[in-house]
């Protein structure tokens, strides 16, 4: 069979431009992820005391080897507050075995089940910070892993009285065994992760993660968790806040470890789904443009139906890449997971349609409370302060018209 060198109609005009955008991105996402080197970071002479706040709500079954790891740490002072709301959530006891068991560690626990706004984790957060006596504060979600630099270096910024906020990025880790959380890990770490490499590496960064850490001073100057607890994902909202008052805001080259635990690919798609409308919330012209970063169902349908030399080359391109920073990340990143390559086609693919489904839906329901998308983008553009209202407790900007 002959193929055309090209054909030419608009719908393969559009893949041609899709799957071109695409490969720079690649190339892009190639060159700052093997650029990037995970690794602890400290600065000698450089030991502030540091407060570590951990939110913990519900027992999984990784929660006390995860919590564990942050009560070791290689670090002369530092205070570990956990968090909860009730003290029959499962979480309590698993805090208080290790308290029993680090009796030499400065580590306590809060309850209490004031909300000072619709969200539950923030809300968690500022009923912590009032028992944290250090200026920099760690802040990290439960199901986090880390090894013992993790204080040291994400404090390791703070000698630069600039810097108000640091960022750290996170790896997946499957935990159970399940093939959904195998390849749960591929969408952050092959996906995730270097998007936001590329991104930083392009025009910076005003944002943060699940884990971050932040000078006192810098969180108290937008209102502190208190102000956050409107906020969904309120962890974003910490990052370019801080960077809004005129703090710098880094990325840490140490990378903490997620875990990615669901037991089945239905819940893991609907976990994916949130996450991407999450994004929208944060992002929204990113969070469109973002289609260059898993564009292979539309490349297959733009251009396979008019092959082409063109054409297939870009997809077969398109998929090389794509595996080439497969191999790069698990370098970059020092990851102890196996390569799965026959498995990034298929990965990209399921992508794509979180994606899709993520570019729907005004709403974001947490628990029993509901995040709207316009509150929230009102929100980061200026700062102001919320309320909640309704019975379902949605967050909604002051002078809003429901």
């Amino acid at each position: 069979m002959h193929l055309p060198i090209v054909v030419l109609n608009p719908a393969v005009i559009a893949g041609i431009i899709l799957g071109l955008a695409a490969l720079a991105y690649l190339v892009l996402a190639l060159y700052f992820t093997r650029r990037f080197r995970e690794r602890p970071v400290s600065v000698e002479g450089w030991r502030p005391p540091v407060s570590v706040l951990k939110p913990v709500h519900g027992a999984q079954p990784f929660l006390y080897d995860c919590l564990r790891t942050f009560c070791d740490q290689d670090w002369p002072e530092y205070e570990v507050i956990f968090g909860a709301h009730s003290e029959s959530d499962p979480a309590v006891a698993v805090v208080k075995r290790l308290i029993a068991e680090f009796p030499d560690r400065n580590l306590r626990l809060v309850v209490d089940a004031n909300l000072v706004g619709p969200n539950p984790r923030a809300s968690n957060l500022a009923n912590i910070y009032k028992a944290a006596r250090y200026d920099i504060l760690l802040v990290a979600d439960a199901d986090l892993r880390v090894d013992r630099n993790c204080i040291a270096s994400m404090a390791a910024p703070f000698v630069d009285l600039k810097v108000g906020a640091v960022a750290s990025i996170y790896k997946g880790l499957p935990y159970g065994g399940a093939a959904a959380a195998d390849f749960g890990t591929l969408n952050i770490s092959d996906w995730f992760a270097p998007s936001v490499l590329v991104d930083v590496g392009l025009r910076g960064i005003d944002f943060a993660f699940a884990m971050c850490s932040v000078r006192r001073e810098a969180l108290d100057s937008f209102g502190g968790f208190d102000h956050l607890s409107n906020f969904f994902p309120d962890d974003f909202a910490l990052g370019n806040l801080t960077a809004q008052r005129g703090y710098e805001v880094v990325l840490s080259s140490y990378c903490c470890d997620t875990i990615v635990a669901e037991t089945s690919f239905s819940e893991l798609f609907r976990h994916e789904i949130l996450w991407q409308r999450m994004e929208r919330f944060c992002r929204p012209a990113d969070h469109f443009m973002s289609v260059i970063t898993w564009p292979l169902p539309l490349l297959l349908v733009l251009l396979l139906p008019w092959p082409s030399i063109v054409g297939l080359s870009i997809i077969g391109l398109e998929i090389a890449l794509r595996i080439a920073l497969h191999y790069q990340v698990r370098q970059s990143f020092r990851m102890n997971t196996p390569p799965q390559p026959w498995l990034v086609p298929l990965r990209e693919c399921v992508c794509f349609f979180a994606w899709a489904f993520g570019l729907f839906g005004n709403k974001v329901r947490w628990g029993k409370n509901i995040f709207t998308y316009e509150a929230f983008r009102k929100l980061i553009a200026d700062g102001r302060n919320v309320r909640a209202a309704g019975s379902n407790r949605e967050a909604v900007s002051l002078g809003d018209k429901r």
